[in-house]
């Protein structure tokens, strides 16, 4: 279908309102509402103009121009786009109806993925879905001309929107129109891709059966940033502030506040997920067992974007300077674990932005250069050698470009705090005791992360494991003095953030003994400054864990244990093994950075 057909069909939506069937269905829900058929067809007629988008092919120009102008004040003017991909999904295009959906890190993310598409003639653009906050003055109506479907937060009380919603989906289906939107549902505070929102999933996959469409594709669509201009916002947003209000005057206060320099944006388009191949994707790690074909499909496609995430510059540098927890580092000392880092990078293939390199101390003084151009990291140079440090106030925001690329080495953090676990293990741990606390770690953090297949990731932690530890099972030498003549990387580095905020959660429901959790808003304040409290008395070491986003996902792990409720009668009981756990979890994470400040920061004479 050529774009203006696809805009021509796009536009004639309205026509479904008159379809006996619609009429046939519309009575009946009236009915059920109380309200007569006039006040009905009224109602649907207004959800439908709503949410419908009107696109126009003469609108593109124009609106990539300003796309254009809006992201160029801050980033680089060339998308860094995968083509191949690209070339690749433009001849599947041809047969197949494309879906495709993309990470949350921006604003501007609908935007630049857009113009990606448009930008290499890939036709027709898709519709994109919008959250209706987006619906604003001056710009709700450029929007929707492009092809911005804009729906409310919430419909379930509305039982004619969600009538006309339905059929508005099976008319785009039925009409091979392409649809885009974000799996997230909405941006990313912490870096890492957020638990995937099911909703309009929901509705596409059952929208697909009822019109027996079969050839349809999942796109997943990784964007990123060298450097996010909203993460201010993101840190004041974990924090506990309130998000401030889309409007036109937010909408040009945010165009026209981009005033710094923050590198290239990178679109990377991976290998589709293709329906008719869901029966046979394996179990994500997905919350529950038997998880449903949404679930699995959304799982399979956050998977898929993580792994062509680019690693970037500041990705790196921001994990090595966070695992100094607070200590400063030397050019020399960062180059050293950038550089070891980099070398574990190239040697599994990983991908990486163009000009990713730690060949040399130049080049990573450079990198930590442009980070402190960015307030991330400060120097101190008075002394006899300059170091560099990241603030507290700071390492939300560093944490954020380290959490971008957690997942890529969460089988070596695993399995670094698997053997400080068992460090005063009577008998060094065999496979099977080690698994045993690899699968307790995945059970605690399974919100956080989406988990390969359960034997798969075993795999991935007994290989780099052993890579890193190649005499963990040898009895000649303890695993304490094996993790001290060769200092972890990972799992202090990108798990402490997570551990502490388990542990301030565990503690705050231990005080409670066996009182229920009333109201989760509340609750979660009461998180915060509990947090405040345990930071000052040192019992957690850094502000990356006072975090309102990591005490959500915290909350729906208690939530799935039962462990915020008064039906469970052995709730003081439970929430005591909960705060063990985290308390165990948290002492193997201290034990390895103490392991890494014995190698890194030994003082002459302490051998």
């Amino acid at each position: 279908m050529s774009a203006n057909n696809t805009y021509r069909t796009a536009n004639e939506a309205h026509t479904l309102l008159d379809t006996p069937e619609f009429l046939a269905e519309l009575e009946r829900v009236a009915s059920s509402a109380g309200k007569d058929m006039e006040q009905a067809r009224k109602h649907a007629r207004k959800c439908l103009r709503e949410m419908a988008a009107t696109p126009r092919d003469s609108w593109l120009a124009p609106a990539a121009k300003l796309a254009r102008f809006i992201y160029t004040r801050s980033y680089e003017p060339e998308l860094d786009i995968n083509q191949d991909a690209l070339e690749k999904l433009r001849e599947e295009s041809q047969d197949q109806l494309l879906l495709f959906l993309w990470s949350h890190k921006s604003h501007m993310d609908s935007f630049v993925f857009l113009l990606s598409l448009y930008d290499n003639h890939f036709k027709p653009l898709p519709l994109v879905f919008a959250g209706i906050n987006m619906n604003f003055l001056g710009f709700g109506a450029l929007a929707r001309r492009v092809g911005a479907i804009f729906l409310r937060r919430s419909f379930q009380d509305d039982d004619i929107y969600k009538l006309v919603f339905r059929y508005y989906i099976d008319f785009l289906i039925r009409n091979r129109l392409p649809l885009t939107w974000s799996i997230e549902g909405t941006r990313s505070r912490t870096g890492k891709l957020s638990p995937p929102k099911l909703g309009i999933l929901n509705w596409v996959l059952e929208a697909c059966e009822r019109e027996n469409m079969r050839d349809v594709k999942l796109v997943p669509v990784s964007i990123a940033f060298d450097r996010i201009a909203e993460i201010d916002d993101y840190v004041a947003l974990q924090r506990g502030l309130p998000k401030r209000k889309e409007s036109l005057r937010w909408f040009l206060n945010y165009i026209f506040g981009m005033k710094e320099l923050y590198g290239k944006i990178y679109v990377r388009f991976a290998e589709p997920v293709a329906l008719q191949s869901t029966t046979q994707l394996a179990d994500s790690g997905a919350a529950g067992d038997g998880p449903s074909l949404p679930t699995r499909l959304a799982f399979e496609v956050c998977t898929r974007m993580e792994q062509i995430t680019p690693i970037k510059s500041a990705d790196v540098l921001t994990m090595v300077l966070l695992g100094a927890n607070g200590r400063a580092l030397s050019n020399a000392e960062i180059f050293q674990q950038s550089r070891e880092i980099a070398e574990l990078v190239a040697q599994r293939g990983l991908p990486v932005a163009r000009g990713f390199s730690f060949a040399n101390e130049e080049q990573v003084a450079a990198a930590v250069l442009s980070l402190r151009g960015s307030r991330l990291v400060k120097a101190f140079e008075k002394g006899a050698t300059p170091v560099f440090y990241i603030q507290g106030d700071q390492q939300l925001a560093a944490a954020y470009y380290r959490n971008t690329i957690t997942h890529y080495f969460l089988a070596a953090a695993f399995g670094e705090i698997v053997l400080a676990m068992s460090v005063d293990d009577v008998t060094l741990p065999g496979e099977e005791e080690l698994r045993v606390r690899v699968e307790q770690l995945r059970d605690l953090f399974k919100f956080e992360f989406f988990f390969r297949p359960r034997d798969e990731f075993w795999e991935d932690v007994l290989t780099e494991t052993t890579r890193h530890y190649p005499h963990w099972q040898r009895g000649d030498t303890s695993l304490r003095k094996q993790l001290k003549q060769r200092p972890p990387r990972f799992g202090h580095a990108i798990m402490r953030s997570l551990a502490e905020a388990y542990h301030v959660l565990a503690t705050t429901l231990h005080a409670l003994g066996a009182a229920a959790v009333i109201d989760r808003k509340r609750f979660t304040t009461e998180l915060l400054e509990q947090a405040e409290e345990m930071l000052l008395r040192r019992q957690i070491s850094g502000e990356s864990a006072i975090s309102k986003d990591l005490f959500t996902t915290g909350l729906q792990l208690a939530e799935h244990r039962h462990l915020l409720g008064a039906a469970k009668t052995d709730l003081s009981s439970a929430r005591d093994l909960f705060l063990l756990e985290t308390r165990q979890t948290l002492d193997a994470i201290n034990l390895l950075q103490e392991s890494y400040d014995h190698a890194w920061f030994e003082r002459p004479g302490d051998k």
